[in-house]
């Protein structure tokens, strides 16, 4: 249950550290689009006002023009040049446009004759000159043109078209009208050129289009202002200026891709960290549960020793007492008759018994005593006097004791605490191996740490119970006690090491046990 509450308390803080990241970013994105349209809409208003600027300028030279046709104009102001132009125009949509489009065409003066000169459209009150009809009809020109000069500022234009010639007349007013169109159309592609923008659109009163620099076909995503164009030579007209959103777009794109970077960033980050979170508190908990157990293992066993050591203390009283009576009725009260070796042979086997006691006791009491000093004591040598008291019941079982320990192995060690530890151990591998096997003690050195590994082929311990065989009083065996590992792992864990199993049902046993090559001075002091 600890280890879930911990893994969802910091996921739950990812994920509303996760959810406020993502609302901040989409609200700075939004921020970001919206900057990005104020700068937009900035630009265009600045060239709203540039365009307006250039616009009554090139008009204001062309206003005064007509009152002094020698002041100097800018060097793109050419009248005859629009003039020109205009006339190119002209000549270009009448060479393609039927009788209903010069019908609709805005020129107040327009002749048509077919090609006999009988009238087939006529607007305004324009007379035609019979020799400019006939200049045409001779077939020598195809265009008859009369420019403004002197006081006669009007425009005279005839065309031949096909089977059929168009004459129009264009007063000072209209004339005028055009240039100015002409002026306004060349400043828009001017700056539309040279300011890089998408294009822009002037229309008149009406709302319609008056000039436009934009092309037909462009379909890049633009940004549109339309303003009032405030000219005093256009009053009532209204500019619109289209701006590529390309760079915005771009800008939005790259920021888009980086927050979407960042948010998987911060999804790897914080999972991995969520992982480690969990996985260093799980370790933490496990360590701190292996420390926990181990010091209720140890002092339960301190206090088993204890008790122990009480008992044996107070075992050996009534045994002394019982060997000195056992002693005396050998002196003193020997019976008479034949029974008498009978008599010795029975007190003998008494005080034997009362000798081997003494020394289950005696030997209890060395294996739980923890004041003894240690000492450079050889390994091998102790490993081969605990088989060779135990070699007579492994031979019984069928059980070969191999002893692969380094000879020139050297410990700082209680000498007979580890004897009983090794004892216990290797008990246990016997007393698990049934149809005959072997058991093997090696050595590995490893830095200033010596690891001896005990390895039986016995039928070995049940997962389940491999946590639990070092408990005092738990036991597998119908007449254990349950006392024989935890006073080996009390021992072992006294000299500054530790122990761990490795087995499995069926695959044998292999205790590892790890003691230090030298004792601190901590560890000593503490014995």
């Amino acid at each position: 249950m600890g280890d879930k509450k911990t893994y969802i308390f910091p996921s739950l803080l990812f994920a509303i550290f996760f959810v406020l990241i993502t609302i901040t970013g989409f609200v700075q994105f939004r921020v970001i689009q919206k900057n990005i349209e104020a700068l937009l809409k900035s630009e265009a208003e600045i060239i709203v006002n540039h365009i307006r600027r250039e616009i009554d300028i090139n008009l204001e030279y062309l206003s005064l023009l007509d009152v002094s046709p020698s002041i100097i104009t800018p060097n793109f102001l050419n009248v005859l040049v629009y003039d020109e132009e205009i006339i190119e125009d002209l000549y270009t949509f009448f060479k393609t446009a039927s009788i209903d489009a010069i019908q609709k065409i805005p020129v107040a003066n327009i002749v048509v004759l077919d090609h006999k000169g009988v009238v087939v459209l006529k607007k305004g009150a324009m007379q035609i000159q019979p020799s400019y009809i006939k200049r045409l009809m001779s077939g020598k020109e195809e265009v008859f043109v009369k420019m403004p000069n002197g006081t006669n500022k009007s425009l005279l234009m005839g065309i031949k078209v096909s089977e059929r010639f168009v004459f129009f007349w264009l007063d000072e007013k209209e004339l005028e009208t055009l240039r100015t169109r002409h002026i306004v159309k060349e400043i828009l592609d001017r700056e539309e050129k040279r300011l890089n923008i998408a294009g822009i659109n002037i229309y008149d009163k009406k709302g319609m289009q008056y000039a436009s620099s934009l092309e037909e076909n462009a379909s890049t995503s633009r940004f549109v202002l339309n303003k009032p164009l405030e000219s005093r030579f256009l009053p009532g007209f209204s500019v619109e200026v289209l701006l590529s959103k390309d760079l915005a777009r771009d800008i939005l794109r790259r920021t888009t891709v980086n927050f979407v970077f960042i948010l998987v960033f911060l999804v790897i980050s914080g999972a991995l960290s969520t992982y480690i979170i969990f996985y260093l508190e799980r370790r933490y908990s496990e360590r701190m549960r292996t420390m926990e157990k181990e010091l209720a293992l140890k002092e339960r066993l301190v206090s088993l020793g204890k008790l122990a050591s009480g008992m044996a203390h107070e075992i050996r009283n009534p045994l002394n007492a019982v060997s000195m009576s056992v002693q005396r009725l050998k002196r003193e009260f020997t019976p008479e008759g034949g029974k008498k070796q009978e008599y010795d042979r029975f007190i003998d086997i008494m005080r034997d018994e009362l000798s081997r006691i003494n020394r289950i006791v005696e030997e209890f009491l060395l294996s739980t005593k923890s004041q003894a000093p240690f000492l450079n004591e050889n390994l091998y040598a102790i490993v081969d006097e605990v088989l060779i008291i135990i070699r007579e019941k492994a031979s019984t079982s069928g059980v070969e004791l191999i002893n692969d320990i380094d000879r020139e192995c050297f410990v700082e060690t209680q000498k007979e605490r580890l004897k009983q530890a090794f004892y216990n151990i290797v008990l246990n591998g016997i007393e698990s191996i049934h149809n005959g096997g072997y058991i093997e003690i090696s050595t590995k050195t490893a830095g200033d740490m010596v690891e001896i590994s005990i390895k039986d082929t016995g039928q070995g311990i049940k997962e389940k119970d491999t946590g639990k065989i070092f408990e005092y009083y738990y036991t597998t065996k119908d007449k254990g006690m349950g006392l024989g590992l935890p006073i080996s792992y009390m021992i072992i864990r006294d000299h500054g090491g530790d122990i761990k199993v490795t087995s499995g049902t069926g695959k044998g046993t292999t205790f590892c046990l790890t003691v230090p090559v030298k004792q601190s001075v901590e560890n000593k002091s503490e014995k």
